[in-house]
């Protein structure tokens, strides 16, 4: 799966209709409205703001995929759907595309029609830079002196960063572990026994390119 976390924007002209994408992130379903808004006036002269989304929403342990397309008044299937098949073609989730187009006195017809709105949602697509979600946790250890040097090679040969170093009486590392490597990870920490002290356990999402 790929996410974004900034918009991203893109253009086409044809038969002098211009077609103008914008790919937005979403953090929550509701913020389709905003983007669509801030989309209608940016290009008031547009008659139609094509879009498709797609959301990945969680609840209690669970995720449901939620997708949306609108042809906004153009043709059915010519303007929406190119969207959403770019957006799925590329595994996108989270994000929301918008094309909006201004006419330019000659009609395309509706393949000439689904061939410009794939192509401007393509133009945006193009210009993103994407990022890979990583679940995992974030922990706090507490572990004596005599072990931080062995623990820091460790955790870099198996790409853990830590995050932080506290030093007191004992040392706290604050790191940060991929959850498919979890299980592993803790059985290894636990051949240390009361050395280490899990002070803090608790999942955690970020995103990398």
């Amino acid at each position: 799966m790929k996410f974004i976390n900034e918009c991203f924007f893109g253009e086409i002209e044809v038969k002098k209709s211009g077609f103008y994408a914008g790919l937005f992130p979403l953090e929550k379903e509701e913020d389709v409205e905003h983007y669509l808004e801030e989309c209608k006036k940016k290009y008031r002269e547009a008659r139609h703001h094509c879009y498709a989304y797609i959301f990945l929403e969680e609840r209690e342990g669970i995720v449901q995929e939620h997708k949306k397309q609108s042809d906004d008044g153009e043709p059915a299937k010519t303007a929406g759907m190119p969207i959403l098949q770019r957006m799925e073609g590329l595994k996108l989730k989270n994000a929301l595309l918008v094309v909006s187009r201004i006419f330019g006195g000659t009609l395309l017809g509706t393949g000439g029609l689904s061939r410009a709105y794939s192509d401007a949602a393509k133009n945006a697509l193009d210009k993103a830079i994407f990022l890979e979600r990583i679940e995992g946790r974030e922990l706090e250890l507490q572990i004596p002196y005599t072990l931080l040097g062995k623990l820091e090679y460790s955790f870099t040969e198996q790409e853990i960063p830590i995050l932080d170093k506290q030093f007191t009486e004992n040392v706290v590392l604050k790191i940060r572990v991929k959850e498919e490597k979890y299980s592993d990870f803790e059985k290894q920490i636990r051949e240390y026994g009361t050395q280490v002290v899990f002070l803090a356990i608790k999942k955690c999402r970020w995103y990398t390119r």
